[in-house]
């Protein structure tokens, strides 16, 4: 298993974890590896200290493997839980303004419009351009169901 530092071309930085590091070139190269934040499927890995599992007997590893199964799959439910909570809290503490968003955000960011906190739609390109300008944004999935429009 290796870790690897990544980030996208909007500066986000994540971890990712590997089987091996043919197996990130492969997943990256087919588009399997993305930014948590922007889903950008441009991914550079970054300089960072080698994580290597080391070699242990293979009755060792797979024990160690049905260990780690339910503390992954907590994690991962703690994880699914978590960010429901936070789409919760972003849709019932900001204002959606829709495909007007880079729009309002850069009001917002200049002064011209009074600050709050704002939702809504915008392209990768606008969110590139305000990331260029110094606007602070999250990108945060908002599933249709929780009342998104996208």
């Amino acid at each position: 298993m290796v870790i690897y530092d990544l980030a996208c071309p909007l500066e986000h930085r994540f971890e990712g974890w590997f089987e091996s590091a043919s197996s990130f070139e492969s997943q990256r190269e087919e588009g399997h590896v993305s930014c948590p934040l922007c889903h950008s499927r441009e991914i550079t890995r970054l300089p960072s200290a080698p994580y290597l599992r080391g070699k242990t007997d293979a009755a060792t590893s797979k024990e160690q493997a049905q260990a780690q199964q339910p503390m992954m799959m907590v994690a991962g439910q703690l994880v699914s839980a978590l960010r429901q909570e936070v789409v919760q809290h972003v849709l019932a503490h900001t204002e959606d303004v829709g495909e007007a968003f880079a729009e309002v955000a850069r009001e917002v960011h200049y002064g011209e419009a009074w600050a709050r906190s704002i939702r809504g739609v915008a392209t990768q390109k606008e969110l590139q351009e305000l990331h260029e300008e110094g606007v602070d944004v999250m990108v945060l999935g908002i599933p249709d169901s929780l009342g998104s429009r996208h």
